[in-house]
């Protein structure tokens, strides 16, 4: 029987005997922009360990929030702002009875106020550079009115708060739709004499316009509200009207060379540090339709919600494969259902940075379907990205007779640091013994992913037949990130053939594979191990024989096998306290496998227990998941 030679107490009330350890990071951050000036509000998230009287480390977390106002001469409500907050110096130090913690973070905010504005950019030597050239902008005005419902009877309607949200566009020839939400926050007197609060959304669409659009383009959407009318018609009877101006630009992507002068007003320009690479991933998902097919007359996909991850020299893509399926029924009625499949996809771009920005023009160039045996529908499609790898700076261009372009202008930007301060009382009521013991657990952590490698290779004699071939994995590596791992590898296939003369010929080729793998839980700082291994191969000769396709289907695994120290309650000591125990076979910090009695129940109505659920060697059992006590503290 092993005993405890580590007896953790802790005894309460606890008092702090030094700090070990203290972290803080920035959480919601937010800006509002006035006249001249932004105000920033955001949350520092602090963790703090403490080392008590009881001997034990002790963590508290808690969020002080802080707010400031940075000047920006020129600043105007409407324009966009770019916040940062970064945490330069986080300390902290005990009071002199040791009751409270004292903590101290100095946060670093800057501002970046810009407007958006369209000037004529004069054609030079700097670049190139990727500008959005004007085709077209016009202001329009929409009427939207709608009756609505209110919760109360009313006597009248105080304030009318409105806010319309621009939800999707959609670039047609010369003309932009537009769809959106007027959000309206409703203030009115009831009859009851109370004020009350209520909200309306009101879905709108239309559309403006614009000689020269073109499908593929971009359009930037600026709405303002003009007039806003609330009437009564009835008491719960709420009627809205009002008048949205649209300012509509619509804009094509352009690489171009500008002149760049020595002074003047800054333009944020995009400069492009890259070749253009173009890659394709595939999305492929069963889905089962809601009535009987007999057939598909047609499926519509279109990308949305696209946003990148960089890491050193990979560019990570994630978005929504948004499809449209038109079916008839068995009925011969004609059905809709949407579907979205959310994608992740990535590629090497050697030399992208993080704080790079990668421009991406998704195209779906692809889309087959077929039934199941099941009755589920099989859809799958291909995706083409052409990603452009930027870099951002700030620079005083030179205006005039040129292209027309739509750029942010810098109209100003400024730091400033300010003190967070914060005292965190330690206070545990009560008194209690508890009596700790460390284990160690062994925690592992898999995922599996497939990917296709689809490669042609050119053959010198035309073939006929195929022969024999087989491919081979090697220099497989894993790079792990959060809840992620990146699993890439070397390929090399041999592909035996007769040629038209009846001689059997040999090619071999290399590539290269990638593969996302999921893997909750799994952070970059930890050790991976990958592998791959080929599951399938389709060989294919191609019309006229001068080249061999192959289709090979590649399964990548990634494992992270972890060790973790859990200190376990072994006892608790304190009056009318019964408790119930557990005989386990434990490895423990030296090495050795001892048994011990763990505490897997503590009878008390004015104690707060917290359980773990640990895979654990139960005596005369085996290994089974236990709900084993970690902490009690008194309510």
């Amino acid at each position: 029987m092993y005993e405890s030679k580590t007896i953790l107490i802790r005894q309460i009330p606890i008092l702090a005997r030094k700090i070990k350890k203290v972290t803080a990071k920035i959480i919601n951050l937010g800006h509002i922009v006035l006249n001249d000036k932004v105000i920033v509000q955001g949350m520092v998230h602090k963790q703090l360990y403490f080392v008590g009287t009881d001997d034990i480390t002790h963590h508290m977390s808690d969020n002080i929030p802080f707010g400031d106002l940075v000047e920006i001469p020129g600043a105007r409500p409407g324009m966009q702002a770019n916040v940062t907050a970064d945490i330069e110096e986080t300390t902290a130090g005990l009071s002199p009875k040791g009751d409270s913690v004292i903590v101290k973070v100095v946060v670093k905010i800057g501002v970046n106020v810009e407007d958006i504005v369209n000037i004529d950019v004069v054609s030079g030597p700097y670049g190139p550079i990727l500008a959005e050239a004007v085709v077209g902008s016009v202001a329009q005005q929409v009427l939207v009115e709608e009756t609505a419902t209110l919760e109360n009877a009313a006597v009248k309607v105080a304030e009318v708060r409105t806010e319309p949200v621009i939800q999707g566009t959609e670039v047609m020839e010369n003309k932009v739709i537009i769809q959106a939400v007027l959000h309206n926050q409703v203030f009115y007197v009831g009859e009851d004499g109370i004020s009350h609060y209520q909200t309306v959304d009101i879905p709108f669409s239309g559309f403006v316009e614009v000689p020269g659009a073109l499908p593929g383009a971009k359009a930037y959407v600026e709405p303002l509200v003009m007039a806003n009318e609330a009437t009564l018609p009835a008491p719960q009877e709420l009627q809205l009207k009002s008048v949205i101006l649209m300012s509509v630009t619509v804009v094509s992507e352009t690489v171009t060379g500008i002149a760049v002068a020595a002074a003047g007003p800054l333009y944020r320009v995009n400069v492009v540090i890259g070749q253009p690479k173009d890659f394709q991933h595939l999305v492929e998902s069963s889905i089962a339709l809601q009535n009987l097919a007999s057939k598909v007359r047609e499926i519509k996909a279109g990308i949305t919600g696209l946003h990148t991850l960089i890491i050193r020299d990979k560019v990570i893509i994630q978005g929504i494969l948004h499809r449209q399926i038109y079916y008839v029924g068995t009925d011969n009625i004609s059905y809709h259902q949407a579907e979205d499949v959310a994608f992740t996809a990535f590629t090497d771009y050697p030399g992208v940075l993080p704080g790079h920005v990668v421009n991406i023009e998704p195209q779906v160039e692809y889309t087959a379907f077929e039934f199941l045996s099941t009755g589920e529908l099989y859809v799958k499609n291909i995706i083409r990205f052409r990603l452009t790898v930027l870099e951002i700076q700030n620079l005083h261009v030179v205006t005039g007779t040129g292209i027309v372009s739509h750029m942010p202008q810098i109209i100003g930007s400024s730091t400033k640091q300010i003190m967070v301060t914060d005292t965190e009382p330690i206070v545990v009521p009560g008194e209690l013994k508890v009596i700790k013991d460390p284990i160690v657990i062994s925690e592992e952590l898999s995922g599996t992913r497939q990917t296709q490698v689809n490669h042609t290779v050119d053959v010198s004699h035309p073939a006929v037949a195929l022969s024999e071939t087989h491919c081979i994995i090697e220099n497989v590596s894993g790079t792990p990130l959060d809840d992620t791992v990146i699993v890439d590898g070397d390929l090399r296939c041999f592909i035996s053939y007769v040629g038209s003369d009846d001689v059997v010929y040999h090619v071999e080729f290399n590539d290269r594979f990638s593969v996302l793998v999921p893997l909750p839980g799994v952070n970059p700082s930890d050790t991976v191990k990958a592998s791959a291994m080929v599951e399938h191969i389709d060989t294919d000769i191609l019309p006229g024989g001068n080249q061999i396709r192959q289709l090979i289907t590649i399964r990548a695994f990634a494992k992270v096998l972890r060790e973790e120290t859990v200190y376990v309650v072994t006892d608790v000591e304190g009056p009318g306290i019964t408790t119930e125990k557990l005989l386990v076979r434990v490895k423990i910090p030296s090495g050795e496998i001892v048994e011990m009695y763990v505490v897997i129940e503590v009878y008390d109505s004015d104690l707060i227990v917290t359980k773990r659920t640990l895979m654990l060697d139960v005596v005369g059992e085996g290994i089974r998941p236990v709900d084993v006590v970690v902490d009690i503290r008194k309510i």
